[in-house]
């Protein structure tokens, strides 16, 4: 359906349609359905395991873990535990060996994990991440809502420098996790330490300075960190129902890894008979398609996430990685001298640290770098830190490069359907123009600088498109959308 809205004297004349997705709508697809030129092959194999690497004696929990987005586990299941409750864990672990891009989750979890999250939404333990060297650790929890907090436990400076100081060679790790949510002057706080009988000392030979200050910081030479939640991260909660193993939930390798000995709200397993935990996806092999960079996103006819009457919507899976690419209708050719209004349903439904996605208005003329980048966009930017989750905010970029944005603002919830505006008023901050976005009760406002009206935009496309900055997948539904088109 489109409504005719009008215009400014002497602009392209505008209407608003609306689109309910109860049919393909025909919009346009660059690069949204990737075929990933090499299958990956998963094989999880792991659970109960009679052999004896991580502890005391023969019998633990390990095996084969591979990091996919399908989720797999073997885990214990647990009475409810929240951030208003005491709780904490001790065990020890061995790995004996590790591919590159490996990962894995040992702790305290939801079940009711979405996939594709990378790391488990609800969560709090020891993160795992792997190279054919060995591997690296942090300790992190992560709310219902997706927000993340923790240190990183080895060595760790983005870019700088990244050693993989878990050894691979059968090394046994020993170490405790506790919850306090009366901690932090009643914010929350865990603690976690960490030792080993053997590797007590590593040489990473000259460093720069800032390297071996991070290195002093972290294991083995400390073997102790505290970490307290930030303001608000113990009422938004995180719900745990799992006790145990884990893949991390992005496509990648493997490790051969294992654990014993654990304690566990006041329980004992040393794993000398299989335990009988609950078991999950972990003795499988499968091809697994939703690997980094192959984006599978568009009309979607048989799903109904974001709230409409029927089934159809648009949205799915789009990385941080990869070809650029984007799923959008044709809307003539608008500018920033034209009132631009959009609004709909969104519902996130998972979203991996470090993943982005943009919605609104933009140039197609560009076909190898996102508009956000390269320019001629007006719209929504879906994305991190991972301290927050993923905000919903305004953004813009100018045909000339130039471009915009907030530092915050709402927050898109994973699992959580929303009503959402966003609104572009070319007369509004004293005629130098303003982008308003709201999402559920909340708001953000982008109020345009002067001069940057004037380097103008061409507006050609509206719909969703992928960032390209490296990392992880956003994946999201959107309906009963509609926005300002010249056609």
């Amino acid at each position: 359906m489109t409504v005719l809205v009008g215009s400014l004297v002497g602009a392209e004349p505008v209407s608003v349609k609306t689109e309910t997705f109860d049919r393909d709508p025909g919009w346009e697809g660059h690069n949204n359905h990737i075929i990933p030129k090499n299958v990956l092959m998963v094989k999880q194999d792991f659970g109960f395991s009679p052999t004896n690497f991580a502890g005391k004696g023969a019998g633990e929990l390990g095996g084969r873990i591979q990091r996919s987005t399908t989720p797999a586990y073997y885990a214990k299941e647990i009475p409810v535990k929240t951030l208003n409750d005491s709780f904490s864990a001790s065990g020890s672990f061995a790995l004996t060996k590790s591919e590159g891009g490996a990962g894995v989750f040992f702790g305290f979890f939801n079940s009711n994990q979405p996939g594709g999250s990378g790391r488990p939404i609800g969560s709090l333990g020891l993160d795992f991440d792997f190279e054919g060297k060995g591997g690296r650790l942090a300790t992190r929890l992560i709310t219902n809502t997706n927000k993340s907090c923790g240190t990183f436990i080895t060595p760790y400076l983005p870019g700088k420098f990244r050693p993989t100081p878990i050894k691979n060679d059968g090394t046994r790790y020993h170490w405790t996790l506790s919850y306090e949510p009366q901690g932090a002057q009643g914010r929350g706080q865990f603690t976690f330490t960490m030792r080993s009988d053997t590797h007590t000392f590593e040489d990473y030979g000259a460093l720069p300075p800032a390297s071996e200050t991070e290195a002093q910081a972290r294991f083995p030479n400390t073997k102790k960190f505290v970490i307290e939640l930030p303001a608000g991260y113990k009422e938004e909660g995180a719900t745990f129902d799992r006790f145990g193993a884990l893949n991390m939930m992005k496509s990648g390798g493997a490790v051969m890894m294992y654990f014993d000995d654990v304690t566990f709200l006041e329980q004992d397993e040393d794993f000398t008979q299989d335990p009988g935990w609950t078991a999950s996806g972990n003795r499988t092999t499968y091809e697994d398609h939703e690997v980094v960079g192959a984006h599978n996103f568009g009309f979607s006819e048989k799903t109904q996430h974001a709230g409409g009457t029927k089934p159809g919507e648009v949205g799915g899976g789009l990385w941080r990685s990869g070809d650029y690419g984007y799923y959008a209708d044709r809307v003539g050719t608008l500018n920033l001298d034209q009132r631009l209004e959009a609004k709909g349903k969104v519902k996130l439904v998972t979203a991996g640290p470090d993943s982005d996605m943009h919605i609104g208005w933009f140039s197609s003329a560009t076909k190898d770098k996102s508009p956000d980048e390269a320019g001629n966009f007006v719209g929504i930017h879906v994305g991190g830190p991972t301290r927050i989750g993923h905000y919903f905010l305004p953004q813009f970029a100018s045909a000339t490069g130039t471009k915009g944005k907030v530092d915050s603002g709402p927050v898109l919830t994973p699992g959580k359907l929303f009503a959402w505006s966003l609104v572009y008023d070319p007369a509004a901050n004293h005629g130098m123009g303003e982008i308003h976005v709201t999402l559920g009760s909340a708001t953000a406002t982008l109020q345009l600088k002067p001069g940057q009206k004037q380097q103008g935009a061409t507006l050609d496309r509206f719909g969703l498109f992928t960032s390209q900055a490296g990392g992880q997948m956003v994946k999201i539904f959107l309906d009963d959308v509609s926005y300002t088109t010249a056609r």
